[in-house]
This record gives C-alpha cells, structure tokens and sequence, in this order.
C-alpha cells in the first residue's frame, strides 16, 4: 500500500505501526460498542421495534461493507496514516450528530456515514498487519481484532453508567473526545516505513475506480480464497462484532430484564473473552494451521450462543461463564478467517482481497442483521441464538474445500 509497505522495516517499525492500526481498531469500536448499549434507550425514544432497529442496522452494515470494496484503490493512493486518522476524525463528528440528532432517520445517517468513514480500516490495517509480520500473520491479525475488542471492552461498564446517569445524548458527545484525539494522534505519529508496491508511474496515472479485481498470478490458492469468503459471508450470521454486539445487549436488557448495570457488566465479559479468543486462537492457528481452530471455533460458538440464549433458566453464575465463553469463541473467527485468506494471496495483493473480503462478509453478510430482528421480533431472542448456531455451522462445512485444498498442496510439497 503506496509508501506503507512494511516490507523490510526496522523492528521498531514494525511494532508501531502494528500498535497504532490496534489503537485506530480500539477508538472506533468504542463508538461502535457503545451504540448497542443506547438501542434499548433509542427504541423508547424513536419509537420503535426490534424489526425495524435491524433493519437499520443492517442496511447501515450493508453500506459500509460494500464500501470496503474500494480499499484496494484506495490503498494504492492514500498514505494509511492519512486513512486511519481521518476515518477516526470522522466517526467522532457522527458522534457528535449521533447526540443531536432528533430523529432517528438523522441518528441513523449519522450510523451510516460512520460505516462508511471507517470502511478502510478493516482491509487497510489488516493489510497492513499481515505485511508487516508475514512470519506470524496469525498474531499479527489477532492482535489488530484485539484493538477493536479493547475498545469495545472499555465501554460497557463506563457507558452503562453514562447512560443511567446522563442519559443516551451526552455518552456519545463525550466518546466524540478520544475519536477526534486518536485522528489527530494517527495523522501526527503513523510511521513511514520503506517500500513501494508499485512503480511510481501509478501517481502519474488518471485515478480510475474499479471493482477490485486478482489476477491468476496472484493467488497462491484460489479456491481457499473463495470459500473463506463464502464461510465468512455465511458465519456472519453469527458474527461477534456484527450480529452478536447488536443484540446481546438488547437480549439482556429486555430479554432477560437485566438493570442497565448489569448489562454492562455482562456485555463486559462477553468483550473480555473478545480479547483473549483471537489472541489465543491466532497463537495456535499459527502452529497447528487456521482450519482445525476455526472448526473448534465454529462448534464451540455454536454450543455456546444456544446456552445463552437460555440463560434466563440457569443461575446468574452460569450467565457470566457463558458470557465469558461466547466472547472467548465466537470472536476468534474473525482473524482466523483474515489469516486463511492472506496465507492464499501474494502480499501485494492482500489490501485488495481483504477489500472483497470485508465488502461481502461485512456487506452482504450484514444482511443477517435484518433477518434477525424479524427472528426476534415475531419468534424471541432464543430462536434468534439457534439461527446464530445454524450459521456457525455452515461456515464450518464451506471450510471442507479449503482444508482439501490445503493437505493436497502440502502433500505436493
């Protein structure tokens, strides 16, 4: 990507560009962690229901997903520290309109132009962080969900109680400060690292934007690179920072009848296994291989999702261990699945495919969001988990080619 290519760069470098796309992930999924928490709060006050907050919510997912797309072209000609500060400068500004806004069709074009300001982060950092440890791809793009899953993890409790005690409108003006704070800290501080992509004559060129497009040659593996796409587009249904972020909260305040307090306290420990799934599922998957981990994760989410969407029956005890477990695997998936799919590309073609990537698991598969709420809506909160499971389920078995794929290529080896 342009002049970020990490390529070759010193050990310190490395590190601070690694840590910096975390910090840019951590800002923005305070913003989005925090929105869930406001749902229960924006029902009453828009006056709606479960089906049409999903769908909101999805078509708003849809349109920054798809928008992924472009982080190929984009890539090429923008400097990441330029796209990583300026996306945070943005979502801090839609916060800012997200609390004035009095309407919801206004709160949700906030929703939305955030999507799409912070639509390159995903393919951009994660191109990034593949190409800067490509030895260790696995941790390296663990470690970049973790950012967005500390952020996520310092809201609820904090949140929570900003709600309870000033209401939905100020917590977010005041999440709006770290936002503008980091873009500013990422324009100023994002290290410039050596290495070209491409040959100087792609600035010179008129800027065209295309669909993004792979050649041949640059594949290690297409098939592996087609069906994680599909296995993502399909887990999605079930997927920690998408479907799961949406409704837990929901599920617990109004399923469950939890106080506000306790709703951070429990979407806590969800985000707390957030952190430690993918940094543990990415150790391991760089050792044993992605696929016998996803196939762990996937069953273990599966199990896990359908329990606590039972949690009303079983002991407040057994709903923290829960809580704690869902985050621990349904959250691994995420990273594990961006690992597979750079191990089947040339680096220089991962900013482009991590763009396919995220515009069609994130933008397709937020399609989910909508059939969820009308699940919830019509059919509860338990039959809305056993679809998540159903989801988890299907991504494991469209990963059957990949792990064919895979064992015949070594075997030629």
């Amino acid at each position: 990507m342009a002049s970020d290519s990490v390529v070759g760069a010193r050990p310190l470098q490395r590190k601070r560009a690694l840590g910096l796309v975390a910090a840019s992930h951590a800002a923005q999924h305070m913003y989005s962690g925090l929105l869930p928490l406001t749902y229960p709060a924006i029902l009453l006050a828009f006056h709606l229901n479960y089906a049409t907050l999903g769908l909101a919510v999805g078509m708003i997912g849809v349109v920054g997903g798809l928008t992924q797309a472009t982080a190929g072209y984009v890539g090429r000609r923008v400097a990441a520290r330029w796209i990583l500060g300026s996306q945070n400068l943005v979502v801090g500004l839609c916060a800012v309109i997200g609390s004035l806004a009095p309407t919801y069709p206004l709160f949700a074009t906030g929703q939305g132009a955030a999507a799409v300001g912070t639509s390159q982060q995903h393919p951009v950092g994660s191109a990034v962080a593949a190409r800067v440890y490509p030895e260790r791809r696995g941790t390296a793009l663990s470690l970049t969900t973790i950012g967005g899953s500390v952020g996520s993890l310092l809201i609820p409790i904090p949140g929570a109680l900003m709600i309870a005690d000033l209401g939905w409108r100020p917590a977010l003006l005041i999440l709006s400060i770290p936002l503008f704070l980091m873009g500013f800290i990422l324009l100023l501080s994002f290290p410039s690292v050596p290495g070209e992509d491409r040959p100087r004559q792609h600035f010179l060129e008129r800027p065209r934007l295309r669909l993004p497009r792979l050649h041949r040659s640059q594949f290690i593996d297409r098939k592996v690179a087609v069906f994680a796409i599909l296995a993502a587009t399909v887990a999605a249904g079930g997927r920690g920072l998408g479907t799961l972020n949406a409704y837990i909260p929901l599920y617990l305040r109004d399923g469950l009848r939890l106080p506000e307090i306790e709703v951070g306290v429990v979407f806590n420990l969800v985000l707390l296994g957030a952190v430690l799934g993918p940094l543990l599922g990415g150790h391991v998957s760089d050792r044993v291989g992605r696929i016998p981990v996803l196939w762990s994760a996937y069953a273990l989410s599966a199990v896990a999702v359908v329990a606590f969407g039972l949690a009303g029956h079983f002991p407040a005890a057994v709903l923290m261990v829960l809580a704690l477990l869902v985050g621990l695997v349904a959250y691994a998936e995420n990273p594990l699945l961006q690992a597979l799919l750079s191990d089947s590309v040339t680096a220089g073609a991962q900013a482009s495919l991590f763009g396919i990537y995220f515009a069609v698991s994130y933008g397709i598969g937020s399609l989910w969001i909508i059939g969820l709420g009308q699940a919830i809506q019509h059919l509860g909160f338990s039959a809305g988990f056993a679809i998540m499971a159903g989801s988890y389920l299907g991504a494991g078995l469209l990963l059957i080619p990949c792990y064919r794929s895979l064992r015949a290529s070594h075997a030629r080896t």
